[in-house]
């Protein structure tokens, strides 16, 4: 019987490390080449292998080079689901205010973990089950106008669904034209009568959206997640910020309305008493509605005529309502009222609020702080009674901050009453307070109304 052959021993990779040279090259057994090299005590191999040993030479060479130059980019960096890393980015922001933080979480919640835009036979984009390295401008373009057309077709469906009862045409034609008519109960004949001379208008019930319906939901969707990938590029996970899209971050807002002196008296006489005053108040002094629904019996100064703002009222979904600091440092300020504000805020004080110095000044029946949902609630009726559906809340800060404005004061001025950090801000209101182009028309007409002064042109 013949002797079987024994197998030949398994040739073993030759490794070369010539004196001095940084990193490992190794010869594989089918000949070709492999390098590595190791940093903080992993290995760093070479992403394929190489036909001959001054390929891999000159891999290691140029990684070195990298190394020395401080441009050495660490391949694993960014093998981290955007999920992981976006928790760990807030968890590390202390510095944010409790509202802010809230609002961060509920947006990365919203819009950068989900899958968005799965519908129609398309998957959609899931952006929290990518690694941060493979977020690329491509990949963003194509979440921002999922984000974009979903917060669309939710702003549009919230715009357009069913309100409540329709109001009969002719009470909404009647106070179209400054008719005083109860809210509720039959219509005169007369009235029913001079509505149907009129031609029976019927109003416009379908509430739509608003043309830049979802825009400022998905800016502010790509301005966090723009923020998270800022920081994964100082932290070296990214070369550059993927989030390219130009002005895709900036908020298309609407122009804010403002109220007549007449009209902020109206809406006060519509909102509940213990609650009228904040309308005088908030339109008269431009505070914001945490500043106001955070004030106190002892932040009132009657004598000097004066409210000080130290503290705000946070609100954060699903957690009861605390007061904290102010939005900025410049926002704890003192703001002087005029007379007639005071003496509302005179009788409020003595009809509404206890002797204790820590009282709130405005507060809702029970004695709880005013929520800005019940707020919003008889606000909009009493908006709705005097025909002023555009205006919300804070356009009575608008209002104040107009009215300011009109009677001569300058943008330092008004940045400090309304606790601005920057006059940017403050400069946003002024442009409402410009009726110089209106005054010119208004005294051309009445120049034009006195024939013996018009100058006649004559034809050339």
């Amino acid at each position: 019987m013949a002797a079987t052959a024994s197998p030949s021993p398994r040739k073993r990779s030759a490794t070369r490390r010539a004196p001095g040279q940084w990193g490992t090259i190794q010869q594989l057994p089918s000949g070709r080449w492999r390098a590595f090299y190791r940093h903080e005590g992993r290995r760093i191999s070479a992403p394929a292998t190489f036909a001959t040993k001054d390929a891999a030479s000159s891999w290691l060479a140029g990684e070195h080079a990298d190394r020395t130059r401080g441009t050495w980019r660490d391949p694993d960096a960014g093998r981290i689901m955007l999920a992981e890393y976006a928790a760990t980015w807030l968890a590390a922001r202390p510095d944010l205010a409790p509202r802010t933080f809230a609002h961060y979480s509920a947006t990365i919640d919203r819009w950068l973990v989900p899958r968005i835009g799965a519908a129609g036979g398309s998957r959609g984009v899931e952006l929290g089950t990518m690694d941060v390295a493979d977020l690329s401008p491509a990949v963003v373009r194509t979440w921002y106008a999922a984000v974009y057309q979903a917060a669309r077709e939710h702003a549009t469906t919230r715009g357009t669904r069913p309100g409540s009862r329709p109001t009969q045409p002719a009470r909404v034609w009647a106070r179209a034209q400054g008719i005083d008519v109860p809210k509720t109960g039959r219509l005169s004949p007369k009235l029913m009568d001079a509505w149907r001379a009129a031609g029976s208008p019927m109003p416009t019930t379908a509430r739509t959206a608003p043309e830049n319906a979802g825009h400022a939901a998905a800016a502010n969707a790509y301005r966090v997640l723009r923020g998270i990938l800022s920081t994964a590029v100082t932290d070296g996970l990214l070369q550059t910020n993927p989030c390219q899209i130009k002005s895709a971050g900036t908020s298309r807002t609407r122009e804010r309305g403002t109220a007549t002196p007449a009209e902020v008296q109206q809406l006060a006489a519509h909102m509940p008493r213990r609650l009228a005053a904040a309308v005088t108040l908030a339109a008269w002094s431009g505070l914001r509605y945490g500043e106001l629904f955070a004030l106190a019996r002892r932040h009132i100064d009657l004598t000097d005529g004066a409210v000080r703002v130290e503290r705000a009222l946070i609100q954060i979904p699903g957690e009861s309502i605390t007061f904290g600091p102010t939005k900025t440092a410049k926002s704890r300020r003192t703001v002087h009222l005029p007379r007639t504000v005071l003496a509302d805020l005179e009788q409020h004080l003595a009809e509404f609020v206890p002797d204790d110095p820590d009282a709130l000044l405005f507060t809702l029946e029970t004695g709880a702080p005013v929520s800005s949902t019940r707020l919003s609630q008889v606000f909009g009726k009493a908006r709705k009674i005097i025909d002023r559906t555009d205006l919300t809340w804070h356009d009575l800060r608008h209002t104040g901050a107009t009215l300011a404005y009109r009677i001569g004061a300058s943008v330092p001025d008004v940045q400090k009453r309304l606790g601005h950090t920057t006059m940017r801000a403050a400069q946003i209101y002024a442009h409402a307070a410009d009726d110089s182009d209106r005054l010119i028309a208004e005294r051309l007409d009445a120049l034009m109304s006195v024939p013996g002064d018009v100058p006649r042109l004559r034809a050339v």
